[in-house]
């Protein structure tokens, strides 16, 4: 029924603003279910390979899962009564199927080797899906830096104005963050998608002394990597992705920090430029709204690596109560990460920038910030300290009146320590960018080589 749902994630009004669509297809229960017959497939396919079932078996356990017309209905009803989809999906496979598929299918697995191998599966496209995405906000990243390479603007720290900088320093800054998070997903990728086969308590009884060949020669099949002795009751992997995520989240929101606290009128920096986010009673109104979704979804996504943790409250060969969270925690989390990055490309791509505003904000402070400028170059000549000091004493008799270029050229002190030129060129802010230029070029070479590394 139209407006029934409840959940942000399928909501009619509200899904597009949560929901990424590649990967919203990756965790439907349409691609859980493909992933649960490409399980029952490769093992049957693997199994036999071994000798385990007969080659015809195998070939009809294949054809019966490709032919599967899945009963949803019958689906939802009987995992209602069983609390997990395994055993009713292999009951309509073995329904549908030979007397081969009936004696041979889901021969020596449990439901956990589908659950876990499944998720693995699934985890694998997440992760491929978000490591295109961080390259995509990286190229678009990477292009705003070097177009903005020599834009001066105001330094803030704390929320004050500092010193002077570059809007192409500012943003190399988010790049480099960027950079460490593909750098980390290529470190946990191979342990993020390891697969699961034991059997019933994980000592692969069942399948006996070929066991360990099987669950190799399975993992290989499926694309997976192979788990290292049991992990049965383990999901310190899964957390480990969810953990992952949340650091993701931290650049994302700091970048829409920034574009938010710039964007406000008496700063007016930057803009966002995709349009919409207009009020509904404030002609003259637009809302950052890619800021505010990217900020909405950090929290989520930081909720999420929070009770992540829960995952790990295991006990004995294995637990389902704790495990079961990952059915809602791990797609959720999913899908805020992929939708705040491509929002944040988006932010990134259609971002408005004032050069000139940008220059023209040194005069709030009436180009005090240039102070330490001033300050350094007098030390230079008089020492730190006494230059440090002759500038503080300046700064403090001010009235407001005369901006610092001024004080300093009708100071004598300074004007007896260095020549109108010097004072002239202190108090210029593209005078005082120190090592901008090779900060932000190793940068780019950074970003560069972890972009095309190869996993």
């Amino acid at each position: 029924m139209r407006g029934s749902h409840s959940s942000v994630f399928d909501s009619e009004l509200y899904s597009s603003l949560f929901t990424q669509p590649e990967m919203k297809q990756i965790w439907s229960d349409e691609n859980l279910i493909r992933c649960w017959l490409e399980f029952e497939t490769s093992v049957a396919r693997v199994q036999a390979e071994l000798d385990i079932i007969p080659d015809q078996a195998a070939e009809e356990i294949a054809a019966t899962c490709r032919s599967l017309n899945v009963d949803w209905p019958r689906l939802a009803t009987e995992t209602r009564s069983v609390g997990m989809a395994i055993k009713p999906l292999v009951d309509q496979i073995t329904d549908a199927g030979t007397p081969l598929v009936k004696k041979y299918l889901h021969r020596g697995c449990t439901t956990q080797d589908l659950l876990d191998s499944a998720l693995a599966i699934r985890m694998k496209q997440t992760l491929q899906l978000v490591r295109g995405q961080l390259i995509e906000l990286g190229d678009a990243l990477k292009s705003m830096t070097l177009e903005h390479k020599t834009t001066v603007m105001v330094a803030r720290t704390n929320s004050m104005d500092a010193s002077a900088t570059t809007w192409g320093l500012q943003v190399s800054s988010y790049l480099s963050e960027l950079s460490r998070h593909i750098q980390r997903l290529d470190f946990l990728y191979p342990t993020a998608i390891t697969g699961l086969f034991g059997g019933a308590v994980g000592n692969l009884a069942s399948v006996g002394h070929q066991g360990m060949e099987t669950r190799k020669n399975l993992m290989t099949a499926l694309g997976l990597s192979t788990p290292v002795g049991m992990m049965n009751a383990s999901q310190d992997n899964v957390v480990q992705v969810v953990q992952f995520f949340a650091l993701v989240h931290g650049t994302l929101c700091r970048i829409a920090n920034d574009v938010e606290t710039m964007g406000r009128a008496s700063i007016a920096e930057v803009r966002e430029g995709e349009g919409g986010g207009g009020s509904s009673t404030m002609p003259h109104k637009t809302n950052p709204r890619a800021s505010n979704m990217i900020q909405t979804l950090s929290r989520m996504g930081w909720t999420y690596a929070s009770g992540a943790t829960n995952l790990l409250d295991q006990q004995d060969v294995r637990a389902a109560s704790m495990r079961v969270l990952n059915w809602s925690l791990i797609p959720e989390s999913a899908l805020t990460l992929s939708t705040s990055l491509e929002r944040a490309c988006r932010l990134i791509s259609h971002l408005v920038v004032d050069k000139q505003r940008m220059r023209d904000n040194f005069n709030a402070s009436k180009n005090f910030i240039m102070s330490e400028s001033v300050s350094m170059k007098l030390a230079e000549k008089i020492g730190r300290d006494r230059g440090y000091n002759m500038m503080k004493k300046l700064l403090k008799d001010a009235d407001g009146s005369q901006n610092l270029q001024q004080l300093a050229l009708n100071c004598d002190p300074i004007r007896e320590t260095l020549t109108e030129a010097e004072i002239l060129a202190a108090c210029d802010p593209s005078s005082y960018l120190g090592c901008n230029d090779a900060l932000i070029d190793e940068t780019v070479a950074f970003f560069d080589s972890v972009r095309n590394a190869n996993r």
